[in-house]
């Protein structure tokens, strides 16, 4: 419990601050890719699919696709975003007053939002449900039997039913057609899911959710509840994870928005340092937590994995957090971080 309450209490160590600053019309309609591992892709309209890298702009109606890495996107509002890996996910809109709408497909993502103002808004959408928030850190999964699930580590984050053929229709037309109100009504009926909070769209209502939107036909959709929620211990990963979640400065982000390669190199060295901090402090507070069996630690993280060194050393253990350069790897004889570079081979067990 010890290790659960330092973590949860400093999730919040990065604060953007503008400090006078007022980031450019290219920045404000943009997301810039800030850290990626492993293999993950962009693919942009009329334009062939291309390796993400760091310093890439991301603009609405652009796709983010993962296989077996990662990809942290940021607005200049501070708004961080990390795409899991095997994820699919597509920049909705970004609209200069500070809307955000991200759309996944499948997979999950893990998201970190400054406080907005009444202006602002960020909001992650799956095709059954949609999660709003201001100022909050809070995962959104597609699971494997498709249902989406919302889990909040710290914040408010809204979750209500998606009724996709709506967003095509006008006010006009939903006000004519009695079934289009009811399912507008539906829509509306928005759950607040606060810390520690996992929010599952019901099941039978995602089914006829999906059924609708594949018809494009609207029919009348009955369910008794919209979200069923529940009290939830947050996994030591995901906190671990969210305090490498880092925000550089809007400054930096505008400059390389603007193709200032140098900014990309200073956003580079930037969020590194930032990160390895964070994973010090992440092997310090876990090197508290003793664990003797392969079990006790595939219980605790969810996970369990070989590790192949270059020098053929082989390390069994759960990767709890992970940078550019390091990997914290919490092991039977302790936790140990492990420079990148040293190693050859990982895979699950």
């Amino acid at each position: 419990m010890k290790i659960v309450q330092t973590l949860t209490a400093i999730v919040f160590t990065s604060v953007v601050c503008y400090c006078g600053y007022k980031p450019s019309e290219a920045a404000k309609t943009s997301m810039l890719i800030v850290f990626v591992t492993g293999d993950a892709f962009v693919v942009s309209q009329n334009k062939p699919e291309v390796p993400a890298t760091v310093g890439m702009i991301v603009r609405e109606n652009d796709v983010i696709r993962t296989e077996s890495g990662s990809v942290d996107l940021q607005t200049v509002h501070g708004n961080a975003v990390r795409i899991r890996e095997m994820t699919t996910l597509t920049v909705a809109a970004i609209h200069s007053k500070g809307e955000t709408k991200l759309g996944l497909k499948n997979g999950a993502v893990l998201a970190k939002v400054q406080k907005a103002s009444k202006e602002e808004s960020f909001i992650i959408s799956t095709p059954t449900a949609v999660a709003g928030v201001r100022g909050t850190t809070f995962s959104v999964e597609i699971g494997p039997d498709a249902r989406s699930s919302v889990r909040v580590i710290d914040g408010k984050v809204g979750l209500a039913p998606r009724v996709a053929i709506l967003e095509s229709m006008t006010p006009e037309q939903i006000k004519a057609d009695p079934t289009l109100q009811k399912l507008s009504t539906l829509q509306s009926q928005e759950t607040v899911l606060e810390d520690k909070t996992q929010g599952t769209l019901n099941a039978n209502l995602e089914k006829q959710l999906i059924r609708v939107s594949e018809t494009r036909k609207p029919e009348e959709i009955k369910a008794e509840q919209s979200v069923e929620t529940k009290t939830v211990e947050i996994p030591i990963r995901e906190l671990a994870e969210s305090r490498t979640l880092v925000s550089v400065k809007p400054q930096l982000m505008d400059r390389a928005i603007k193709g200032d390669a140098q900014a990309v190199q200073e956003i580079q060295s930037e969020r590194e340092m930032a990160k390895e901090r964070a994973l010090d402090q992440i092997m310090k507070d876990a090197s508290t937590i003793e664990l003797k069996s392969e079990d006790a630690i595939r219980t605790r993280y969810s996970r369990f994995e070989l590790i192949t060194l270059n020098s053929g050393e082989k390390i069994r253990g759960a990767v709890i957090a992970q940078t550019d350069s390091s990997l914290v790897v919490h092991t039977t004889s302790g936790v140990r971080k492990i420079p990148r570079a040293e190693l050859n081979f990982q895979e699950p067990l």
